[in-house]
């Protein structure tokens, strides 16, 4: 297993802040995280993988792995610590810019994620792949403990958002580690969890994502006021009452069946109409 540690310490390495870099250093937690990825046989992608403890555990059993990763000094590392891995790529680039066709060119049509997600823009890169056509099947991911409970948040709670509505439609997600500061260098002023996302067979739809955004567009108004921007005025009160929802609820209350149901309901009334 690559120690981290020696390898910071032998080139001289500092963790880049602006990066949200936090090294992943224990030993126990990288093989857990490698176990629950569920990667065997399977092509990988990895997000960020740094210094590579998690990317030297994945080649070994993944078929291919292809690290995304913005830094190009922790690129010229990896190739120097796992020189030689035949069924690793490693690309020096910004995720949230790599287009999801080019993803599906890097690793084929179906593949893994498996992530240490930098804090500042974990939502940002989640979404990325959560609310796309893209053919994932697991993502097994670390992200601040403040971020995870956005993805498993219920109707009503502060932290439900767009974020916990979409995610939750195309996948289930539970929580499976909760690391302390001490399992990263430096240590980060925060607790993290590792999520996995399993993906369900629903189709994606990117009318349900507009409307989930657009129903939470701004928060505290109702349903009817915030929908009135993406359908016809005169349609929406109609549209409520098809989905069988008070006239009066906001997006905040609603389960991810009630935004189906609310899309269907729209797409029945429109439908209608022509």
């Amino acid at each position: 297993m690559i120690d981290s540690k020696k390898l910071i310490k032998e080139y001289g390495l500092t963790a880049n802040k602006a990066l949200g870099q936090n090294f992943l250093v224990d030993e126990n937690a990288i093989l857990s995280i490698v176990e629950l990825s569920e990667c065997s046989g399977k092509s990988v992608l990895e997000i960020g993988p740094g210094l590579g403890a998690l990317t030297g555990e994945l080649i070994k059993s993944a078929k291919n792995v292809v690290c995304i990763e913005i830094d190009s000094a922790m690129c010229e590392l990896l190739k120097k610590t796992l020189d030689g891995a035949e069924n690793l790529d490693i690309v020096n680039r910004d995720i949230l810019k790599v287009k999801n066709d080019e993803l599906s060119s890097l690793l084929g049509e179906g593949f893994t994620v498996c992530a240490n997600l930098p804090y500042y823009i974990t939502s940002d890169i989640t979404m990325k792949l959560a609310d796309s056509a893209l053919c994932i099947s697991r993502m097994t991911l670390m992200m601040q403990q403040e971020a995870a409970e956005h993805f498993l948040a219920s109707p009503k709670q502060k932290c439900y958002t767009p974020v916990s509505v979409i995610s939750q439609r195309y996948y289930s997600i539970c929580e499976k580690l909760r690391l302390s500061p001490s399992s990263y260098y430096p240590e980060p002023a925060v607790h993290s969890s590792v999520l996995v996302f399993k993906r369900n067979e629903k189709p994606y739809d990117p009318a349900f994502s507009r409307l989930v955004k657009t129903a939470f567009s701004m928060r505290r108004k109702t349903l009817r006021n915030n929908l009135a921007s993406l359908y016809d005025k005169s349609l929406v009160p109609a549209i409520i009452e098809r989905a069988g929802l008070a006239p009066s609820c906001r997006a905040e209350e609603l389960t991810v069946s009630e935004f189906e149901a609310l899309l269907e309901a729209a797409n029945a009334e429109l439908l209608s109409r022509d």
